[in-house]
């Protein structure tokens, strides 16, 4: 078996152009049957939907009539339509935005290359997509996807869809055609209303349109009452009537189908049925295309099928004719029923078709299929560098494994592809295989442009695999510059030798480096910016987006971590985010039955790596489950000594893990020696190594061992270097998770503190705090906006009950810890305690009433007594989720945290809590939400004043005075503010003020406060 050698140069690593006609057989509106007939009701609907709504989805089974309803619902529209049939070949996410693109530019001339230019430039796909959908604005197209159940497994495809569909102008229509049911991801609830669905049941013929059918197809002594019954309407059964030999009235509706087509398909002569058949890989079949295939009698036979009545349709002329997909599908699986040599020979000449039409990735996948692993080869070096630069690894990936591409001598293209596959699917086994096998020499004859990113890679192969020394070696080959920085840094958490200075990122479009750059980063607790996803070009916002997750996760933002997090779950890549982002971030929101689950299938999708680093990195993840979720050491322990007979001590990095978890494990059993010794190592090498982003954490276990030891001065030390190392990194939120395991390190170095308005003393506040953290990934579908006069609003839409009650008894269920309860609670809270029939009746008509608008599973469910609401993924009220904000703000710090808590505050601005209740219940629970708030803003303030913006401090601090002019720390910070200003008068003035204040409570001035003010006049 030969190498990989192109049949012509390769082409530029820029996604390709398809020249137009390559795809044009896509882009063809079918013309329906001359005989079929007219249905205005379903097109009356169709239309409808498309004014109503920017999307919509046509989802029925095979043969109901969706490609033909549509077809003929748009034909007669005065506005401009493009057309793309999918056959499966575009299960690639950048090969179908080129087909979006070619479909959508012969209607809109201003669409062309928008997309390809943005693929180009290296833009995210996503990005690309919505690009393309915004230049169709004020076109008034309509564009049809037909067949997209062919592309509905790969997510992908999926994705670029839903980006496509989420930035289509008001003025322009999106219609998908499906066997199964397509979920696009709208953005915003308040995007929902932009989605509408045709579904069997509209498609379905009624008496009186399959009366019509049946008499256009010469069929008029057939009762239509009697067809529709048997078939449940299914159009195609009803019009070729495979409904009447049915043994059962129940048969299913797959043997139904292929009934049918064997039937129409025998009824052919020997001539014919043989030319369907070879001419079934053609999606839409021609005069030229079927001579391509061996037919020479292609013209005589088209015309001969002319004239019988076949599930097809033809274009106008009659040229060319387009096989229904229930019927070509009956036509491909009898063609693979015909002998091998038939069959391969009708392959080869579909292979050839598509070389001639410069249809290459299909082409190669059709050579792969008759197993002419050489063709293939020289065909796949041309298309390879453009698969990878669209980021279509998947199928790079497959292509690779079936050419056996790693035991072939590597061209320069193929080389480069198969290291860029390999990290972008961290399989860093395939690099590995490839030293392995042509050892390094082929590394130098690789261009300049390839040549250090290929050296780049093949360290981080070899790094993963647990040989160092021969990543130093091809690290050592590199000249000095960027590349070779990328590659130190990336040894330097191997060996725990200091690391070379960071490295820069790319400032224009790059490639797999900065997605490496972006791990090393994180690593190495370098936070700043990686929690800004929407800077990031592909190889950084696609392949860097497990570290994004984990980046907005350490910094505490866990509502934008969790956004990011769940359309990339279903996924299985990247690795890391299964095996350790997932599970770090279900431990952090109280959801240890799932962090097990992420970290039973990370460690599924870590075997087929062959990285030992990732396998470590979860057995260390394992350990800390068991210490914090189960408190359990024997079981932490064990797993901690498997990862040491794994090598983890072979890594710096692991080894600082191993030994954190390890010095918990000792806390916890009381080994305070062992536990201090192990510490202290682990910080020093931490230290030395600049690996920050644990650092926090082992610092607090340290200071707790130094402390049990009698060492205080040690312990407040170190933990100064804690909040010290969090605070300019940006992990308080790690700082606060250690903290919550060793809590006395907190109140031991906050009674060290003269000033109450210390750092320490707000993360005291925080981990006494009662609320739990909890997340809102995207608007719920129940919205109730609970401060002013409440109002609630149902996917987007106002929904008013007709009793003000029911809102009441809504505000108080979402209030409760859990969401439920019982008939006593709500008539003691609500109803002032009535037990009588009076107030049971009264509880049962708000509750009524609230049900009445609202959807089915969204209204208090009951259970005897007890009154149970969905949980905060469906519905949601607007006081929970400011308090949630403010609860996770406290893990946050700086800019974000302010952010956070602008945010929550800005939400209680409409008013006091459901301003339009009296009950008392509600009374309390405004004066719970008015100290959290006011609290918050005395968070803010500080916030605001430390970061020098003192007018915003100064307004929040007016604020909490306003509303409590008793409050010690505000008035602190009001003093702070005015010396700031540089005005010494109006310190005294807020001081006089101050005491005047006290002295109504009957209290003296406070010892902090006379001392500052006595600082501040110095």
């Amino acid at each position: 078996m030969g190498d990989f050698e192109p049949d012509r140069p390769s082409e530029s690593t820029a996604p390709v152009r398809h020249h137009r006609a390559i795809i044009r057989r896509k882009l063809a509106a079918p013309e329906p049957a001359k005989d079929i007939v007219v249905r205005e009701r379903l097109s009356r609907r169709l239309r409808e939907s498309l004014d109503r709504h920017t999307v919509v989805n046509v989802f029925a089974t095979a043969g109901a009539g969706k490609t033909t309803a549509v077809a003929l619902a748009v034909r007669d529209l005065d506005r401009p339509v493009a057309w793309v049939s999918l056959d499966g070949t575009e299960q690639a996410a950048g090969r179908l935005l080129v087909y979006l693109e070619a479909a959508v530019e012969g209607a809109v001339p201003s669409a062309a290359d928008v997309a390809s230019d943005a693929l180009s430039s290296s833009l995210q796909i996503g990005e690309a997509a919505g690009l393309l959908a915004e230049s169709l604005q004020g076109s008034g197209l309509i564009l049809v996807c037909d067949n997209v159940e062919r592309i509905a497994p790969d997510e992908s495809c999926i994705a670029v869809l839903s980006c496509f569909a989420r930035y289509l102008p008001s003025d322009v229509n999106l219609v998908l055609i499906s066997r199964v049911d397509i979920r696009l991801d709208p953005g915003s609830t308040s995007e929902r209303e932009r989605v509408g669905a045709l579904v069997e049941s509209d498609l379905a013929f009624d008496v009186e349109e399959a009366g019509a059918a049946l008499r256009s197809v010469g069929h008029v002594d057939v009762d239509p009452a009697q067809a529709v019954t048997a078939t449940g309407g299914w159009v195609t059964g009803v019009l070729f009537e495979g409904w009447r030999h049915a043994q059962s009235r129940e048969l299913d509706p797959d043997s139904l189908r292929s009934y049918v087509a064997a039937n129409v398909f025998d009824s052919l002569s020997l001539v014919q049925r043989t030319f369907l058949l070879h001419t079934s890989l053609l999606a839409e079949i021609s005069v030229d295309g079927a001579r391509a295939l061996g037919q020479g009698n292609a013209a005589q036979i088209m015309a001969g099928l002319r004239t019988r009545h076949l599930p097809v349709t033809w274009s106008a002329d009659g040229a060319r004719m387009t096989p229904h997909p229930v019927f070509r599908d009956f036509l491909r699986t009898a063609l693979g029923r015909e002998d091998d040599n038939t069959v391969n020979e009708v392959r080869r000449r579909y292979a050839e078709v598509l070389i001639a039409g410069g249809e290459r990735e299909e082409a190669v996948d059709e050579l792969l299929r008759l197993g002419d692993v050489d063709a293939a080869g020289r065909l796949a070096a041309v298309a390879l560098p453009s698969l990878v630069a669209r980021m279509d690894f998947a199928p790079a990936a497959r292509w690779l494994d079936a050419l056996r591409a790693s035991g072939r001598t590597p061209t320069s293209e193929v080389g480069s592809v198969i290291l860029r596959v390999a990290f972008a699917l961290e399989q860093c086994d395939r690099g590995v295989e490839l030293v392995d096998r042509h050892g390094y020499d082929w590394l130098s004859g690789l261009g300049p442009l390839d040549f250090e990113e290929a050296h780049v890679l093949t360290c981080w192969c070899l790094w993963h695999s647990g040989r160092i020394e021969e990543a130093q070696f091809v690290a050592d080959q590199l000249p000095p510059g960027r590349h070779r920085l990328i590659a130190h840094t990336l040894i330097a958490l191997a060996t725990g030798e200091e690391p070379p200075p960071f490295p820069e990122f790319s400032a224009t479009p790059s490639g797999p480096l900065d997605g490496l750059l972006m791990r090393l980063a994180f690593m190495r607790g370098r936070l700043e910016g990686l929690d800004d996803p929407g800077s990031f070009d592909p190889w950084r916002t696609i392949l860097g987006g497990p570290w994004v997750v984990a980046a907005l996760r350490v910094t505490g933002r866990l509502d934008a971590a969790m956004s990011m997090f769940e359309p990339r779950s279903g996924s299985s890549q990247p690795v890391w985010l299964h095996a350790v982002d997932a599970v770090d971030l279900m431990l952090d929101l109280g959801r240890g039955e799932e962090a097990w689950a992420f970290l039973e299938r990370g460690r599924e999708l870590i075997e087929k790596t062959g990285s030992r680093v990732y396998l470590n990195m979860s057995l260390l993840t394992e350990a800390k489950l068991w210490l914090r979720l189960k408190g359990d050491t024997q079981r932490a322990d064990r797993v901690l000594a498997e990862a040491a007979a794994n090598g983890a001590a072979d890594y710096a990095l692991t080894r600082d893990i191993w030994q954190l978890w390890s010095g918990l494990s000792m806390l916890l059993q009381e080994r305070d020696s062992e536990a201090h010794e192990c510490l202290t190592e682990c910080v020093r090498n931490m230290q030395q190594g600049d690996r920050q982003l644990e650092l926090p954490t082992a610092a607090v276990y340290l200071a707790e061992a130094e402390w049990r030891l009698g060492l205080e001065d040690d312990s407040d030390a170190t933990a100064d270097q804690a909040i010290g190392c969090a605070s300019t990194y940006g992990s308080m939120h790690l700082l606060l998770t250690a903290l919550a395991d060793m809590p006395s390190v907190a109140a031991r170095a906050a009674d060290t503190k003269s000033s109450r308005m210390s750092p320490w003393h707000e993360i005291l506040t925080v981990l006494s705090g009662q609320d739990p953290i909890r997340v809102t990934v995207r608007t719920p579908r129940l919205v109730l906006e609970e401060f002013g006069e409440p109002t609630l609003t149902v996917d987007g839409n106002l929904a008013q009950p007709r009793l003000t009650k029911s809102l009441e008894v809504l505000s108080y269920l979402l209030g409760t810890p859990d969401r439920r309860a019982t008939r006593q609670e709500l008539l003691r809270a609500l109803f002032g305690g009535r037990n009588d029939a009076a107030g049971r009746s009264y509880l049962r008509q708000a509750l009524y009433r609230l049900r009445e608008v609202l959807p089915e599973g969204l209204g208090p469910a009951q259970e005897n007594d007890v009154f149970q609401l969905v949980g905060p993924a469906l519905a949601m009220g607007s006081a929970q989720r400011a308090v949630d904000l403010v609860a996770q703000a406290g893990r946050q710090d700086g800019a974000i945290r302010l952010q956070t808590l602008s945010q929550a505050l800005s939400s209680a601005q409409r008013g006091p809590y459901l301003a339009t209740v009296s009950g008392e219940w509600a009374a309390e629970r405004r004066v719970v939400l008015a100290e959290t708030f006011l609290s918050a803003r005395v968070d803010a303030a500080k916030l605001a004043y430390r970061m020098n913006r003192y007018r915003e401090a100064k307004d929040l601090v007016d604020h909490v005075l306003r509303e409590d002019p008793y409050r010690e720390q505000a008035w602190q910070l009001a003093i702070k503010l005015a010396h700031a200003s540089g005005s010494d008068d109006a310190v005294l003035a807020l001081y006089q003020r101050y005491v005047a204040r006290m002295r109504e409570l009957g209290v003296p001035p406070s010892d902090e406060v006379r001392r500052l003010v006595t600082q501040l006049r110095r």
